[in-house]
Protein backbone atom coordinates (compact mmCIF):
# COMPACT_ATOMS: atom_id res chain seq x y z
CA UNK A 1 0.00 0.00 0.00
CA UNK A 2 2.72 2.53 1.13
CA UNK A 3 3.97 2.25 -2.53
CA UNK A 4 0.40 3.96 -4.16
CA UNK A 5 -1.47 5.36 -1.12
CA UNK A 6 -0.09 8.83 -0.11
CA UNK A 7 1.64 8.35 3.05
CA UNK A 8 -0.12 10.97 5.33
CA UNK A 9 -3.44 8.47 5.26
CA UNK A 10 -0.93 5.78 6.48
CA UNK A 11 0.63 7.31 8.69
CA UNK A 12 -1.90 7.89 11.56
CA UNK A 13 -3.29 4.34 11.30
CA UNK A 14 0.40 2.85 11.17
CA UNK A 15 1.46 4.77 14.66
CA UNK A 16 -1.33 4.16 16.57
CA UNK A 17 -0.71 0.16 15.14
CA UNK A 18 2.39 0.64 16.57
CA UNK A 19 1.99 1.89 19.75
CA UNK A 20 -0.34 -0.71 20.67
CA UNK A 21 1.85 -3.45 19.72
CA UNK A 22 4.21 -1.43 21.69
CA UNK A 23 1.90 -2.00 25.06
CA UNK A 24 0.84 -5.63 24.08
CA UNK A 25 4.38 -7.20 23.25
CA UNK A 26 6.08 -5.23 26.26
CA UNK A 27 3.24 -5.69 29.32
CA UNK A 28 2.27 -9.61 27.73
CA UNK A 29 4.02 -10.85 24.82
CA UNK A 30 7.59 -10.86 25.32
CA UNK A 31 8.58 -13.24 22.55
CA UNK A 32 10.71 -13.60 19.65
CA UNK A 33 7.51 -13.07 17.64
CA UNK A 34 6.10 -10.34 19.28
CA UNK A 35 9.22 -8.61 19.01
CA UNK A 36 9.78 -9.40 15.12
CA UNK A 37 5.97 -7.72 14.86
CA UNK A 38 7.15 -4.37 16.57
CA UNK A 39 10.33 -4.43 14.63
CA UNK A 40 8.53 -4.56 10.93
CA UNK A 41 5.72 -1.89 12.24
CA UNK A 42 8.46 0.12 13.27
CA UNK A 43 10.10 -0.22 10.06
CA UNK A 44 7.05 0.36 7.87
CA UNK A 45 6.76 3.95 10.31
CA UNK A 46 10.23 4.86 9.46
CA UNK A 47 9.64 4.83 5.54
CA UNK A 48 6.43 6.86 5.90
CA UNK A 49 8.39 9.47 7.59
CA UNK A 50 11.11 9.27 4.71
CA UNK A 51 8.15 9.52 2.10
CA UNK A 52 6.90 12.77 4.03
CA UNK A 53 10.23 14.42 4.19
CA UNK A 54 10.67 13.79 8.02
CA UNK A 55 14.45 12.34 8.24
CA UNK A 56 14.81 13.03 11.94
CA UNK A 57 11.39 11.02 13.10
CA UNK A 58 12.44 8.11 9.67
CA UNK A 59 15.89 7.43 11.44
CA UNK A 60 14.35 7.16 15.26
CA UNK A 61 11.57 4.40 13.62
CA UNK A 62 15.06 2.60 12.04
CA UNK A 63 16.71 2.68 15.34
CA UNK A 64 13.64 1.21 16.95
CA UNK A 65 13.27 -1.63 14.20
CA UNK A 66 16.71 -2.88 14.81
CA UNK A 67 16.69 -2.43 18.51
CA UNK A 68 13.37 -4.82 18.47
CA UNK A 69 14.71 -7.13 15.92
CA UNK A 70 17.53 -7.56 18.19
CA UNK A 71 15.27 -8.31 20.90
CA UNK A 72 13.47 -11.25 18.32
CA UNK A 73 16.88 -12.63 18.52
CA UNK A 74 16.38 -12.87 14.56
CA UNK A 75 19.94 -11.58 12.96
CA UNK A 76 18.19 -11.63 9.28
CA UNK A 77 15.08 -9.60 10.33
CA UNK A 78 18.25 -7.14 11.97
CA UNK A 79 20.20 -7.44 8.67
CA UNK A 80 17.25 -6.46 6.67
CA UNK A 81 16.60 -3.27 9.33
CA UNK A 82 20.23 -2.11 9.56
CA UNK A 83 20.42 -1.84 5.83
CA UNK A 84 17.15 -0.30 5.45
CA UNK A 85 18.54 2.77 7.64
CA UNK A 86 21.91 2.38 5.33
CA UNK A 87 19.86 3.09 2.90
CA UNK A 88 17.90 6.04 3.96
CA UNK A 89 21.66 7.31 5.24
CA UNK A 90 22.42 7.38 1.99
CA UNK A 91 19.87 8.76 0.36
CA UNK A 92 20.13 11.62 2.88
CA UNK A 93 23.53 12.51 2.10
CA UNK A 94 24.94 10.27 4.11
CA UNK A 95 26.71 7.39 2.16
CA UNK A 96 29.94 7.01 4.17
CA UNK A 97 27.59 6.22 6.76
CA UNK A 98 25.32 4.13 5.03
CA UNK A 99 28.04 2.10 3.74
CA UNK A 100 29.07 1.22 7.50
CA UNK A 101 25.27 0.08 8.35
CA UNK A 102 25.27 -2.12 4.61
CA UNK A 103 28.77 -3.73 6.03
CA UNK A 104 26.99 -4.48 9.40
CA UNK A 105 24.09 -5.76 7.59
CA UNK A 106 26.33 -8.37 5.85
CA UNK A 107 28.05 -9.32 8.66
CA UNK A 108 24.87 -10.33 10.63
CA UNK A 109 23.94 -13.29 7.78
CA UNK A 110 25.40 -16.37 8.14
CA UNK A 111 25.36 -19.12 5.73
CA UNK A 112 21.49 -19.82 6.57
CA UNK A 113 20.92 -16.78 4.73
CA UNK A 114 19.01 -16.85 1.79
CA UNK A 115 20.32 -15.89 -2.07
CA UNK A 116 17.63 -13.56 -2.13
CA UNK A 117 19.10 -11.56 1.07
CA UNK A 118 22.57 -11.47 -0.22
CA UNK A 119 21.43 -10.33 -3.45
CA UNK A 120 19.05 -7.03 -2.40
CA UNK A 121 22.14 -6.33 0.33
CA UNK A 122 25.01 -6.43 -2.52
CA UNK A 123 22.49 -4.36 -4.74
CA UNK A 124 22.29 -1.91 -1.97
CA UNK A 125 26.27 -2.01 -1.40
CA UNK A 126 26.39 -1.00 -5.00
CA UNK A 127 24.45 1.68 -4.97
CA UNK A 128 25.57 3.47 -2.00
CA UNK A 129 29.39 2.82 -3.81
CA UNK A 130 28.47 4.44 -6.29
CA UNK A 131 27.57 7.49 -4.75
CA UNK A 132 30.77 7.31 -3.24
CA UNK A 133 32.28 6.85 -6.90
CA UNK A 134 34.03 3.87 -5.89
CA UNK A 135 33.89 2.27 -9.31
CA UNK A 136 35.69 -0.82 -8.14
CA UNK A 137 33.09 -1.34 -5.41
CA UNK A 138 30.20 -1.01 -7.29
CA UNK A 139 31.18 -3.26 -10.19
CA UNK A 140 32.19 -5.76 -7.49
CA UNK A 141 28.56 -5.91 -5.74
CA UNK A 142 27.04 -5.39 -8.76
CA UNK A 143 28.86 -8.74 -10.40
CA UNK A 144 27.84 -10.46 -7.09
CA UNK A 145 24.22 -9.53 -7.30
CA UNK A 146 24.15 -10.93 -10.78
CA UNK A 147 25.65 -13.94 -9.98
CA UNK A 148 23.29 -14.80 -6.68
CA UNK A 149 20.29 -13.66 -8.51
CA UNK A 150 21.44 -15.74 -11.96
CA UNK A 151 20.86 -19.17 -9.60
CA UNK A 152 19.89 -18.50 -6.04
CA UNK A 153 19.98 -21.03 -3.34
CA UNK A 154 17.45 -21.67 -0.80
CA UNK A 155 13.93 -20.10 -0.71
CA UNK A 156 13.28 -16.58 -0.02
CA UNK A 157 12.46 -16.55 4.23
CA UNK A 158 10.96 -13.74 6.05
CA UNK A 159 11.66 -10.84 5.99
CA UNK A 160 13.15 -11.63 2.29
CA UNK A 161 9.75 -13.31 1.30
CA UNK A 162 10.21 -11.92 -2.44
CA UNK A 163 12.28 -13.45 -5.21
CA UNK A 164 15.58 -10.87 -6.02
CA UNK A 165 15.17 -11.14 -9.75
CA UNK A 166 16.09 -9.16 -13.06
CA UNK A 167 13.89 -6.32 -13.00
CA UNK A 168 15.04 -5.50 -9.38
CA UNK A 169 18.46 -5.80 -9.86
CA UNK A 170 18.63 -3.80 -13.23
CA UNK A 171 16.61 -0.73 -11.27
CA UNK A 172 19.80 -1.17 -8.67
CA UNK A 173 22.20 -1.36 -11.99
CA UNK A 174 20.87 1.57 -13.70
CA UNK A 175 20.88 3.71 -10.40
CA UNK A 176 24.30 2.51 -9.36
CA UNK A 177 25.84 2.99 -12.93
CA UNK A 178 23.93 6.50 -13.36
CA UNK A 179 26.03 7.87 -10.31
CA UNK A 180 29.65 6.69 -11.60
CA UNK A 181 28.51 8.59 -14.89
CA UNK A 182 28.54 5.52 -17.05
CA UNK A 183 25.10 6.79 -19.06
CA UNK A 184 25.32 4.17 -21.86
CA UNK A 185 25.47 1.28 -18.90
CA UNK A 186 22.82 3.11 -16.82
CA UNK A 187 20.75 3.60 -19.77
CA UNK A 188 20.35 0.10 -20.83
CA UNK A 189 19.84 -1.04 -17.12
CA UNK A 190 16.81 1.22 -16.90
CA UNK A 191 15.35 -0.08 -20.14
CA UNK A 192 15.13 -3.41 -19.05
CA UNK A 193 13.64 -2.54 -15.15
CA UNK A 194 11.31 -0.11 -16.57
CA UNK A 195 8.59 -3.42 -17.04
CA UNK A 196 9.07 -4.13 -13.16
CA UNK A 197 8.55 -0.94 -12.25
CA UNK A 198 4.17 -0.72 -11.37
CA UNK A 199 4.25 0.81 -8.38
CA UNK A 200 3.83 4.38 -8.47
CA UNK A 201 6.49 6.09 -6.01
CA UNK A 202 9.47 3.72 -6.86
CA UNK A 203 8.81 4.07 -10.87
CA UNK A 204 8.71 7.86 -10.09
CA UNK A 205 11.95 7.65 -7.69
CA UNK A 206 13.92 5.85 -11.06
CA UNK A 207 12.33 8.13 -13.41
CA UNK A 208 14.44 10.75 -11.66
CA UNK A 209 17.53 8.84 -11.58
CA UNK A 210 16.66 8.16 -15.10
CA UNK A 211 16.49 12.10 -15.47
CA UNK A 212 19.86 12.61 -13.79
CA UNK A 213 21.08 9.89 -16.79
CA UNK A 214 19.29 11.83 -19.56
CA UNK A 215 20.86 15.30 -18.47
CA UNK A 216 24.17 14.12 -18.46
CA UNK A 217 24.06 12.73 -21.71
CA UNK A 218 22.58 15.91 -23.43
CA UNK A 219 18.97 15.34 -23.22
CA UNK A 220 17.84 18.08 -21.08
CA UNK A 221 14.63 18.53 -22.69
CA UNK A 222 13.61 14.77 -22.56
CA UNK A 223 15.27 14.94 -18.74
CA UNK A 224 12.90 17.25 -17.51
CA UNK A 225 9.56 15.87 -19.56
CA UNK A 226 10.63 12.90 -17.26
CA UNK A 227 11.07 14.79 -14.07
CA UNK A 228 7.67 16.57 -14.95
CA UNK A 229 5.95 13.08 -14.56
CA UNK A 230 7.94 12.17 -11.58
CA UNK A 231 6.70 15.19 -9.90
CA UNK A 232 3.08 14.68 -10.88
CA UNK A 233 3.03 11.42 -9.18
CA UNK A 234 4.94 13.03 -5.98
CA UNK A 235 2.51 15.65 -5.69
CA UNK A 236 -0.22 13.21 -6.19
CA UNK A 237 0.35 10.97 -4.13
CA UNK A 238 2.03 13.78 -1.40
CA UNK A 239 5.69 12.20 -1.44
CA UNK A 240 7.44 14.42 -0.03
CA UNK A 241 10.44 12.74 -0.51
CA UNK A 242 9.90 12.41 -4.46
CA UNK A 243 8.90 16.54 -4.65
CA UNK A 244 12.30 17.25 -2.54
CA UNK A 245 13.97 15.44 -5.26
CA UNK A 246 13.04 16.95 -7.84
CA UNK A 247 13.30 20.38 -6.05
CA UNK A 248 16.98 19.38 -5.57
CA UNK A 249 17.47 18.11 -9.28
CA UNK A 250 16.50 21.60 -10.32
CA UNK A 251 19.34 23.43 -8.64
CA UNK A 252 21.88 21.52 -10.61
CA UNK A 253 19.90 22.56 -14.16
CA UNK A 254 21.00 25.65 -15.76
CA UNK A 255 19.46 28.64 -14.03
CA UNK A 256 16.86 30.33 -15.93
CA UNK A 257 16.48 27.64 -18.44
CA UNK A 258 12.60 27.01 -20.35
CA UNK A 259 13.23 23.41 -18.79
CA UNK A 260 13.51 25.09 -15.25
CA UNK A 261 11.01 27.60 -15.88
CA UNK A 262 8.66 25.14 -16.62
CA UNK A 263 9.76 22.50 -13.63
CA UNK A 264 9.62 26.09 -11.06
CA UNK A 265 5.96 26.80 -12.42
CA UNK A 266 4.56 22.57 -11.92
CA UNK A 267 6.25 22.62 -7.93
CA UNK A 268 4.06 25.54 -6.97
CA UNK A 269 1.16 23.94 -9.12
CA UNK A 270 1.09 27.22 -11.82
CA UNK A 271 0.81 23.93 -13.97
Amino acid sequence: MEHAVPSEHLATAVEAHLSLARVTVDQSLRTSGGYSVLAEIAGMTAWLAMDRGEPAAARTRYNEAIRRAEQAGHPLLTAYMVASLGQFETESGNARVGLQHVAHAEALLDRSAPDAARAWLSSVRAVTAGKLQDQKATLAALKLADTLTDHPKGEPVWPWVFQFDRGKLASARAVALGRLGDIEGARSAFREADPHLTGPKPRALAVIDHARVLVAAGRVDEGCAALQAALRTGQRLGSRRIVNQVEMFIENLPPGSSEVRSLTRALKGEV
